[in-house]
């Protein structure tokens, strides 16, 4: 334990880092001392970023999952030797689904629906990501704080909400709203794609990747000159998410022509 302690340290840079690593260190223990399976709350892409670092010191069988395909927030499971999948259903699956139906009319966005969450004391890692459709929106959540939610959600701001508990397989994500970006950059580093897709400056952008804030592939990246690939999947925290949809070849000038996606 004295070199997975060293790691958190070297790892977190706060407090509250270090419980959480050190939390899922006695997870992962418990699961290979007793084995049965334990799982995280709902991590947000730094934590799972730091908890993949810890991963490599801890070894054993460790997934992440939020729910569906490349959900932001997402649990980390230890699952024994003797357990092949992850459970996404029964006893042993810790999340479900509130689904969150407005009124024909109302427009509600993501911080409408998180805000009013947050209104009722909820812990943020309580709470996974948050679908936006037409009907509503499906919230991805922790089944003990199900049953509050199901007596307490009515409104979302001042619009009124009929909530209901749904099973993960009837969870609506919404198709992606996607513009297409063609721009010439000098190379496929991170901070140019970067600085492309969010029409940042690309010393911003380096600056951005260094505190932390981009991630690829949902994976913290902090190196700047980090080369990026077709289909590569970049988030800048707190801003968007785009992508690198195809590399269309080289300009009279010597620069890379791109083809990228933004998502949102």
């Amino acid at each position: 334990m004295a070199k997975i302690s060293d790691s958190i340290h070297a790892i977190a840079q706060t407090q509250e880092e270090r419980i959480l690593l050190a939390q899922i260190a006695r997870k992962a223990e418990t699961t290979a001392e007793k084995g049965y399976l334990t799982c995280t709350r709902f991590l947000d892409m730094h934590e799972h970023a730091m908890a993949s670092r810890l991963l490599r010191e801890l070894g054993g069988k460790a997934q992440f999952w939020g729910g569906y395909d490349h959900a932001e927030r997402q649990i980390l499971f230890f699952l024994p030797d003797w357990m092949e999948t992850l459970p996404q259903e029964g006893e042993d699956c810790p999340m479900t689904v509130i689904r969150c139906l407005r009124h024909k009319g109302d427009n509600l966005t993501h911080r409408d629906y998180l805000g009013s969450l947050m209104g009722l004391g909820l812990r943020r890692d309580g709470i996974g990501d948050i679908l936006v459709g037409d009907h509503g929106a499906d919230i991805l959540v922790l089944k003990e704080i199900a049953p509050y939610l199901l007596t307490q959600y009515t409104k979302a701001g001042r619009k009124s909400l009929q909530v209901e508990e749904i099973s993960l397989d009837q969870l609506m994500v919404p198709e992606e709203k996607v513009r297409m970006l063609r721009d010439t950059v000098a190379s496929m580093r991170l901070d140019a794609i970067t600085a492309s897709l969010f029409r940042l400056s690309r010393a911003k952008a380096a600056d951005a990747i260094r505190c932390g804030k981009v991630f690829v592939n949902q994976q913290e990246c902090l190196r700047p000159d980090k080369e990026v690939q077709e289909k590569d999947r970049i988030t800048l925290r707190g801003t968007g998410r785009g992508e690198v949809d195809e590399i269309l070849g080289e300009s009279k000038k010597g620069r890379i022509v791109v083809s990228l996606k933004r998502f949102g």
